[in-house]
């Protein structure tokens, strides 16, 4: 079985500078005889576009054609781990249905290697691909680093999503244990009048209440703030 370098392997997880953490991640790669790393970080923010971040040693006229020609459309192996994280294994059958981009994929040295996913309670999902010109995966191969791949994939995802996630996100609004019930009820689908009901305070109270969720979240209205709450962690989905 090969082994790691423990020196990439300590210093990895002890950088948290992304760049660095990446290009120490390729040098683990190239250990188990791949070739090319690549990392796909997709960050759900509640009410917002995802945003994506990319990373990869990939060949710059790769990187450019994939870019330009929306390629990420027809990527089956991202769109597949997108809803599964079992690994996906690059091949003819896998991009039957567009022959073109599994062409262009090989010319540019991306022909044998495999995506592997993951996707976090906050619905934040990181896709890491390993592959190489020469030399068709295995089942023998995938098993014996499959395991690999995957701690690769949630240690890049622990340092670098984290890193993007806390540059997006406002710092966490503190909310009293009051304010937290008030949204609890709230996105169990309960009126103002419920959670009063409920919690044996005034309407107008639980109304107080609400709107300092608001402020506090910087969302539009209620359904804004419990989203956000939700995302966040603050209340239970």
């Amino acid at each position: 079985m090969l082994q790691w370098n423990h020196e990439h392997l300590h210093r990895l997880i002890s950088e948290s500078t992304p760049q660095k953490v990446f290009d120490l991640a390729v040098h683990l790669a190239q250990d188990m005889e791949m070739v090319f790393l690549g990392l796909k970080i997709r960050i759900q923010l509640a009410a917002q576009t995802p945003k994506l971040y990319l990373y990869s040693n990939y060949p710059v006229a790769w990187v450019e054609r994939y870019q330009r020609d929306d390629f990420y459309k027809q990527d089956a192996a991202a769109n597949r781990s997108h809803s599964s994280t079992m690994p996906v294994v690059w091949s003819d059958e896998l991009y039957h249905d567009v022959p073109h981009f599994r062409e262009q994929a090989c010319l540019h040295g991306l022909r044998h290697g495999w995506t592997q996913s993951l996707h976090d309670l906050k619905h934040n999902e990181s896709q890491v691909s390993i592959g190489r010109p020469f030399g068709e995966v295995g089942l023998a191969e995938l098993y014996e680093k499959a395991g690999k791949v995957q701690w690769l994939c949630h240690t890049l995802h622990s340092i670098i999503c984290e890193h993007h996630l806390a540059r997006l996100c406002p710092p966490q609004p503190k909310m009293s244990e009051r304010e937290i019930e008030v949204l609890k009820w709230s996105a169990a689908g309960k009126t103002a009048a419920d959670v009063a009901c409920i919690l044996s305070l005034s309407q107008s109270t639980v109304n107080f209440h609400i709107r300092s969720v608001i402020s506090k979240t910087n969302a539009a209205n209620k359904a804004g703030a419990i989203a956000i709450a939700m995302m966040r962690g603050l209340i239970e989905q």
